[in-house]
């Protein structure tokens, strides 16, 4: 009886592992679970069902078992490296790195546990042990895809851009058929400004996979970014008839195109389907004005309805405590719209940053770096000769550059460039170099920088960069183009931080999602400011108050365009005539004709300001 009992158990293991080893995970798990509780203690059970319970996402399982494992087997190194990834995937980051560290020590020559380990480094957002790790997988195992896709994205993560391209080049050569190598590489070469060279990639991609719907959305927003439209909707059309998953991204481009009724048709259909309807929720109000009606009011119930679903992720909740704070506001109710602001930006926080914290004076230690440089070259009177005359709207985020741009470009000369990573990259690039640039490599830059803003912006005769965060490097710009015109705007410090704080930036920049970071960068970038003030030659920066624009815009725009040297245009008082995309969260807002709501916003929210309140001291 006892040897039938045995061999029916390795009966069912071998079964299991015929099917583990063709990849039929699910059916593993089944045949192991048809063992008897006496014949599941042994190593090899436990390795094999944990295996099984990992690969089909019942991930509690899988590290009971694996920790029922070690306990029996504390060296097992296959046991240590499912538990660094189930560690990652729950973003206990700490427990994964250590348990990754384990696996690598007891096998030092192992390329696939230094990839789990340089994976975990990734997770956690320490590029730098990152690289390390996976370098030393590569070297073991140079063949291995995986290795070069993640060491390019460490290399994103410590902004060595060039490096990474290097890295996802090989993975492509080693993955043809995988998507995801595609799709980095392209967004790596768009961040340069190399759209050209993204929309070759993509279509290398498309060319092997022909019906991967997210290389169809990716090349869409190439296509958008360089105002081919019709390339893009053709694109995103194909996307959506591939996968009903890529509605909401084109969605978002109808709104970013201005076309908000077909939008909402797109929205209003993955709310009927229950397709990420959360998604939905959130790109309908970021056009919608509710008001107090029946039909208003049960369309607010329905997105409350879907907070108490078991099944809503923390990223569905995200957007909807962004809509339903929107909708609050709409309706006069501040303090429940603030509490959902509040929830949206701490689940944020936790997506996006919570592995990238932000030490107490990181700002300042940046911006006095900047202006180390700047200083250096200022020293040796660098400055260019060229001729490019941009126009950079610069200050804080969410204080009204959106608005300024749409102004602006609205001149028959000017073209709008929209927000140019261009110098954000190459800024930082600059900053930690070991010795300033010369002449010569600042015409460079700004030759470089001129070809890049043309390929977005067209032939028109001048062009706008909307960058907020440029004014970081300001005086650097400056040097490579005396010839740029800077138009910073200043919003009231408590309206500007309420509005980062009520808006979704995606990844964004560090400092979103947290109040206390949020006041500390706004101090920075006065502080920031104050210094170009005294630093930029006076005919070349224009500041201009936010609320002095809204209160009286037929003063206020003239100026403007005479600053930058425009002779005057009627259009530029009628922004809202404006037809170029607008790719950024003032996407409404900057449709509608100049409106004074947003002017002292603070003060409905004021009870519950928390510590923006602290930056009512300057006033």
């Amino acid at each position: 009886m006892v040897q039938r009992i045995g061999a029916d158990i390795d009966s069912h293991l071998q079964t299991a592992r015929r099917a583990y080893g063709a990849g039929a995970f699910a059916d593993a798990s089944r045949e192991l679970e048809q063992i008897p509780e006496e014949g599941r203690g042994s190593p090899g059970f436990l390795l094999l069902y944990g295996a099984c319970l990992a690969r089909t996402r019942r991930s509690e399982e899988a590290t009971r078992v694996f920790t029922e494992l070690l306990a029996k087997d504390p060296e097992c190194h296959e046991a240590l490296t499912w538990m660094a990834l189930l560690k990652k995937n729950h973003r206990s980051m700490h427990e994964s790195i250590a348990y990754a560290q384990q696996a690598v020590s007891l096998k030092p020559e192992d390329a696939a546990g230094y990839g789990v380990l340089g994976s975990c480094y990734l997770s956690g957002r320490l590029p730098d042990l990152a690289i390390e790790a996976l370098l030393r997988a590569i070297e073991l195992s140079p063949d291995v895809a995986e290795h070069r896709h993640n060491l390019a994205l460490s290399y994103l993560m410590a902004h060595r851009h060039r490096e990474a391209i290097i890295q996802l080049r090989h993975a492509i050569e080693l993955a043809p058929m995988s998507p995801e190598n595609y799709l980095v590489l392209a967004s790596t070469y768009s961040l340069f400004g190399m759209a050209g060279p993204a929309i070759e990639c993509l279509r290398e991609g498309l060319s092997n996979l022909p019906d991967c719907a997210p290389l169809h959305s990716s090349i869409a927003g190439m296509f958008a970014t360089i105002r081919n439209d019709d390339a893009a909707e053709k694109h995103h059309r194909r996307a959506m008839e591939l996968s009903r998953e890529s509605r909401g991204g084109f969605g978002t481009w109808l709104l970013n195109q201005g076309r908000f009724g077909e939008a909402k048709e797109i929205f209003d259909d993955m709310i009927r389907e229950g397709a990420d309807p959360a998604f939905a929720y959130y790109g309908l109000m970021l056009s919608a004005k509710l008001t107090d009606s029946d039909s208003d009011t049960a369309f607010v119930e329905r997105m409350k309805s879907l907070l108490g679903s078991s099944q809503l992720r923390p990223r569905s909740e995200m957007y909807l405590r962004y809509a339903l704070g929107r909708a609050a506001e709409q309706r006069k109710l501040y303090e429940e719209a603030m509490g959902h602001f509040d929830a949206a930006n701490r689940l944020a926080h936790t997506l996006y940053h919570a592995g990238s914290p932000v030490s107490e004076g990181r700002f300042a230690a940046e911006h006095a770096e900047v202006q180390r440089l700047y200083e250096s070259i200022r020293s040796r009177s660098l400055q260019t000769d060229s001729a490019a005359a941009p126009i950079f709207i610069i200050g804080m985020i969410r204080s009204g550059t959106t608005l300024l741009d749409q102004i602006v470009s609205s001149h028959s000369s000017v073209a709008s460039g929209g927000e140019l990573r261009f110098w954000m990259e190459e800024g930082r690039r600059l900053v930690v170099r070991d010795s300033a640039p010369t002449e010569k490599e600042l015409a460079a830059l700004a030759e470089e920088y001129e070809r890049y803003a043309r390929l977005l912006a067209g032939p028109e005769e001048r062009f706008t960069d909307k960058m907020p965060l440029n004014f970081a490097y300001a005086g650097i710009i400056n040097a490579a183009m005396p010839n740029a015109h800077f138009l910073h705007i200043r919003r009231h410090p408590i309206d500007t931080c309420l509005s980062i704080w009520t808006t979704f930036f995606g990844q964004g920049p560090l400092f979103a999602y947290d109040k206390r970071q949020v006041v500390s960068y706004y101090r920075e970038y006065t502080r920031a400011m104050d210094y170009w003030r005294g630093a930029l030659p006076k005919d070349r920066l224009l500041e201009i108050d936010y609320e002095a624009l809204i209160a009286d815009p037929g003063k206020i725009v003239p100026q403007i365009v005479e600053f930058c040297g425009l002779p005057w245009e009627e259009a530029c008082l009628h922004h809202d005539q404006n037809q170029s995309a607008i790719n950024t969260p003032s996407r409404w807002q900057a449709r509608q004709p100049i409106y004074k709501t947003s002017v002292e916003r603070w003060r409905r929210y004021e009870p519950w300001l928390g510590e923006f309140a602290e930056l009512l001291e300057r006033e």
